[in-house]
């Protein structure tokens, strides 16, 4: 398996960020950008070759990587001109078509459990799976009875899933992505080709995501890494100091363990999901649970799980 990043893009609506910056090298914290993310998450899997497919400024995302990053052998294609993301996977496939593909829009974010994305699909029949998330809604919800107001929720997860830009494309999908289209972009002319066959699966996992394509997109990424360090295993992120107490939300994907350091009289509440909590004494953990933690534990994570440390000094 591969990787490889849809890198071409304008950035029209993120003209004050990306006049003369690639989408993909946005800053959403210090030092860390959209693609270094996206990389991270490659070598985590143990992907050791990728590919960007860029167009617009793919001098600069070169000039930021280089050959090699995190153990990733970094491969450039690069567009003089704008032709499409169904060119981009054209010219891919030119030049590597042995293996599976692992690929992704160069302008989403996401804590995504890639391994277990992978080994899912791996164990589909279908030719390509592609990742889906809920649709947040645009504008706040009002909720009422009879002709009272009874609530407002700000723009909540709706019931209904959008494209997450992650693709797992196996090999026996290759010839579609050969064929003659009018259209030039996948959504447009491969992927609906893979559909009418029935070829494509689905991947279904409530973990972050964000897709950047506004001004207000990139804030609310950096708002996500306020205080934030990603690892293999998820993040930490340090949420506040109230006097003698901190708090530092902590974030295990299933299947993943952390082993962690805290100080004396510290506690451990489960906010999502269901673990093992193990120190002195081997603890099971669901949502709602809380358990008292001595300086050294480790958490393992049966499926995704969010988790606040709260530590007393």
């Amino acid at each position: 398996m591969i990787g490889a990043i849809l890198a071409g893009g304008f950035g029209k609506r993120l003209k004050s960020f990306s006049q003369d910056t690639p989408k993909g090298l946005i800053q959403i914290s210090n030092g860390l950008t959209i693609l270094h993310r996206q990389i991270f998450d490659f070598s985590v899997i143990g992907i050791r070759e990728a590919y960007i497919l860029s167009g617009h400024l793919g001098e600069k995302i070169e000039q930021a990587f280089g050959s090699e990053y995190l153990g990733v052998r970094i491969n450039y294609l690069r567009e003089e001109k704008p032709m499409g993301t169904l060119f981009s996977m054209r010219n891919l496939l030119s030049v590597r078509s042995d293996e599976d593909i692992l690929l992704r829009n160069g302008d989403t974010i996401s804590d995504l459990n890639y391994r277990e994305f992978v080994r899912y699909s791996m164990s589909l029949n279908h030719d390509m799976v592609m990742c889906v998330v809920k649709m947040r809604s645009p504008f706040g919800i009002v909720e009422f009875s009879g002709t009272t107001v009874t609530s407002f929720i700000e723009k909540p997860l709706l019931d209904y899933y959008i494209n997450a830009g992650i693709y797992y494309i196996k090999r026996k999908s290759f010839d579609y992505f050969r064929r003659s289209y009018p259209e030039k972009d996948l959504e447009k002319s491969a992927f609906p080709e893979i559909v009418k066959g029935g070829n494509m699966g689905i991947y279904r996992e409530d973990a972050f995501w964000i897709g950047i394509d506004s001004e207000k997109e990139v804030e609310s990424a950096r708002k996500e890494y306020e205080g934030r360090t990603d690892f293999d295993w998820g993040y930490t992120r340090k949420q506040r100091n109230e006097g003698r107490v901190s708090v530092t939300e902590i974030y295990v994907k299933g299947g993943e363990r952390s082993s962690m350091k805290s100080g004396s009289g510290s506690v451990l509440r489960i906010e999502r999901g269901t673990c093992i909590v193990s120190g002195e004494e081997k603890t099971n953990c669901s949502e709602g649970s809380t358990v008292a933690v001595g300086p050294k534990f480790t958490l393992e994570a049966v499926g995704n799980v969010k988790a606040l440390l709260i530590e007393t000094t």
